[in-house]
């Protein structure tokens, strides 16, 4: 069941606010941009809508991707869930991640692999003194239970976060795919050595290559590599926002080595004009009322 999102401010602040935006622009339009066109269209029907949750008060997401058909066309999903916390510890880290095994809602078919993500700013300060104390062997790792992956990520800024995120991801389904063709004996060679390649209509050598392979294999394999590229692109994105804040935080710093050596009332003045020129563009950027 598709719950609806509440847009209003959290608790959690602007932090597991802007995590939870970039995860909804992503993950809730993957149904309408790559799933509808494999898995539900005028030959398969195995997916009639996304399954998605969101929570923006509790700062919780789930979301389902179709992986294959199984031997009894029945759909398979991998099950991404996240929670955003305000900090964490190890403590906090195993106790959310048990709550995370339980699913929220539930696809039309089977799931067959769940990555569950700890999402926070920071660490408590306790942790952080056991991390300096005792180095790399206090710090928060990569859990497995049963077929569930459960991934620390502790970042202040929320778009290196997401990047991190969305990269463990697309590294998962890269994995897959190429156990995938691992498993058909396709060897790299006959695709270029570019997984995206599969998808490509116009690599005819490739489509020999598959042809003697049951259509529904085929159709999987496809559908499997369209995801993997739209995660690869969500990844690209999460770069280049990255790269914004770093432009943006070396400006920043040589805005303020320049203002260091002015005198101090030039320096409250400009400051001051800085701030009005905030408070404009802020007003200005707030929706107009009908």
């Amino acid at each position: 069941m598709i719950s609806e999102c509440k847009l209003e401010y959290k608790p959690f602040g602007l932090f597991a606010d802007r995590f939870m935006e970039m995860a909804q622009d992503w993950f809730a339009t993957l149904y309408q941009r790559v799933s509808q066109q494999y898995w539900n269209n005028g030959v398969y029907g195995s997916v009639k809508r996304g399954y998605y949750m969101c929570n923006f008060d509790d700062a919780v997401a789930e979301y389902y991707i179709p992986t294959a058909l199984n031997g009894e066309n029945f759909m398979q999903f991998h099950r991404i869930a996240v929670s955003i916390l305000p900090e964490v510890d190890e403590d906090i880290y195993d106790g959310e991640a048990r709550r995370l095994i339980t699913p929220f809602t539930s696809p039309a078919g089977i799931v067959d692999s769940v990555t569950i993500f700890v999402v926070a700013p920071k660490v408590t300060k306790s942790h952080a003194l056991k991390v300096k104390q005792l180095k790399h062997k206090a710090m928060l790792k990569i859990k497995r239970k049963g077929k569930a992956f459960i991934i620390p990520i502790v970042s202040p800024i929320p778009e290196v976060a997401f990047k991190r995120f969305a990269d463990h991801i697309a590294n998962f389904w890269h994995k897959r795919i190429q156990a995938f063709l691992n498993t058909l004996k396709i060897q790299p060679w006959q695709y270029g050595y570019k997984i995206e390649n599969i998808i490509s209509i116009t690599l005819n050598h490739f489509n020999r290559v598959i042809e003697k392979y049951n259509p529904q294999i085929i159709h999987v394999l496809r559908s499997m590599v369209a995801h993997f590229t739209y995660l690869r692109g969500c990844v690209v994105e999460a770069v280049k926002s990255v790269g914004k804040l770093n432009i943006m935080k070396a400006k920043i710093s040589r805005f303020a080595e320049m203002i260091h050596v002015l005198e101090p009332f030039k320096r409250e003045e400009i400051l001051a004009k800085i701030e009005e020129c905030m408070t404009t563009l802020k007003a200005a950027a707030q929706p107009k009322p009908p």
